[in-house]
């Protein structure tokens, strides 16, 4: 990580504030930093994390062996066999955040921070497809969105970048706060607000503010014309705010936009034809942001919609996948009230004359409200018109509080007791929607699917 910058000073220098004893000095380099003993490297500092379920103070030798050059620890080692220099803080996780955000000031080029409740990932992708004709692009991957994720991404930005893309997560008030002060974003963004966390966040009001608390002291901010209480939520935060959409009132809005049955469309804006290769409305949304940002950092609309158009589609995220004459939309990447509402409204308008198929596992971490979002989510898939509704885990009782009954609506615990009861009800054309938390994995339903559907 980092290229050839660190050095046991430079390691000092971004831990000082945070010192509780030995902050060893030196010139001596530091090839790569790593909270993870399995990826440690000759030459490597590790820093020794404390989480729910493990803690890297218990692999310190284990570090050391494998090669480990030096320790940043919050307890001091007890094993004198060590011999490699050990740095003392406060706190492991803080440490981290130091040091990613003391690489982030030295590499010095542009960060856009992207928050928001749906849509991250694919705005994510999105930006990095937009700019990557114009710009080297370091991006955000996979979930590195939290208070590990986010310096670990600052800490693998390359020499050679020019802007980077940073996903900023949320599930406590404050933390947006603490992952835009370790990024400190030149642009920063906020995709959408819906509910979620609400175990943390509370409700709709408390995601918002946490949400909009990406925009602190950012030069540019990026808001959703789909949702104008954002911007106005990040008024007086960022120097300068730009409202992108699909209409509306909106800085940045098409002449003209149109969506398909399938769920794919066309924007036109100042001239071109831009065309999202994701599907759904709200994807949609999320393009124009990108393309507002595209146009904050300098790239032509032209460049930014060669690069949308050529982009890869993320797996399990509103993913269309042909399983004989079964067309599967695996979105079962994650779930929340208004990520749920998205791919209802989808499938709605999709595959008429087929037999439209909605599969619903558990929205998590919705506090004491669960219950009433996924009562509210199941009348909405009941009122789409969908021909089955299934449902696991939260989702078997809030069908039935739904008033859901008969043929229509199968319920179970699990995807091993839904399968046997789903598969006598569907037709070889089905279009088949499969939506949930991450911690679900109701992808484990496909090979069930495409063992049934290439039979």
């Amino acid at each position: 990580m980092s290229g050839d910058f660190w050095t046991l000073d430079r390691v000092a220098a971004a831990l000082a504030p945070f010192s509780t004893g030995r902050l060893p000095r030196g010139t001596a380099p530091i090839a790569s930093i790593t909270t993870d003993t399995r990826k440690i490297g000759k030459g490597d500092l590790f820093v020794a994390l404390v989480g729910e379920r493990f803690d890297g103070h218990d692999y310190l030798a284990d570090a050391v062996r494998d090669g480990a050059a030096a320790l940043v620890v919050s307890r001091a080692p007890r094993l004198a066999e060590l011999s490699v220099p050990v740095f003392e803080v406060s706190d492991t996780l803080i440490a981290l955040g130091a040091l990613g955000k003391h690489w982030r000031r030295a590499w010095g080029k542009t960060v856009i921070g992207v928050a928001g409740s749906n849509g991250k990932t694919s705005t994510n992708d999105l930006l990095r497809a937009a700019l990557s004709g114009s710009f080297v692009v370091h991006a955000t991957t996979g979930n590195l969105n939290n208070r590990v994720g986010v310096p670990l991404t600052l800490l693998s930005l390359p020499h050679s970048a020019e802007i980077a893309v940073v996903e900023l997560g949320t599930s406590l008030p404050g933390e947006v706060a603490i992952l835009r002060e370790l990024s400190e974003p030149d642009i920063a963004l906020v995709t959408s607000i819906a509910e979620e966390h609400l175990e943390g966040l509370g409700d709709l009001a408390g995601v918002l503010r946490e949400e909009a608390a990406v925009y602190d002291g950012v030069p540019i901010g990026i808001a959703p014309a789909a949702q104008p209480e954002v911007a106005l939520a990040g008024k007086g935060k960022t120097k300068r705010m730009v409202v992108a959409g699909l209409d509306g009132e909106a800085d940045l809005k098409p002449s003209r936009w149109s969506i398909g049955v399938d769920g794919l469309g066309t924007i036109e804006i100042d001239g071109v034809t831009v065309s999202p290769p994701l599907r759904g409305l709200h994807n949609m949304r999320n393009a124009m942001l990108a393309l507002a940002v595209a146009r904050e950092c300098g790239v032509s609309m032209a460049d930014a919609a060669r690069g949308i158009a050529a982009m890869p589609q993320p797996k399990m995220r509103v993913a269309w996948e042909q399983l004989g004459e079964v067309t599967l939309i695996n979105d079962a990447y994650n779930s929340n009230p208004g990520s749920a509402r998205a791919a209802i409204d989808l499938i709605e308008g999709a595959g008429k004359g087929r037999q439209r198929v909605i599969v619903l596992g558990t929205m998590r971490e919705l506090g004491p409200t669960s219950a009433q979002c996924h009562t509210d989510i199941a009348r909405l898939a009941l009122a789409s018109g969908a021909d089955i509704v299934a449902g696991i885990g939260d989702f078997a009782p809030a069908l039935k509080e739904a008033g859901a009954a008969g043929e229509r609506v199968v319920t179970a615990p699990d995807v091993d007791e839904l399968w046997p009861q789903l598969q006598t009800r569907l037709q070889r054309n089905a279009i088949i929607l499969l939506k949930a938390s991450r911690g679900v994995q109701l992808e484990r339903l496909v090979p069930h699917l495409t063992t049934w559907a290439t039979a």
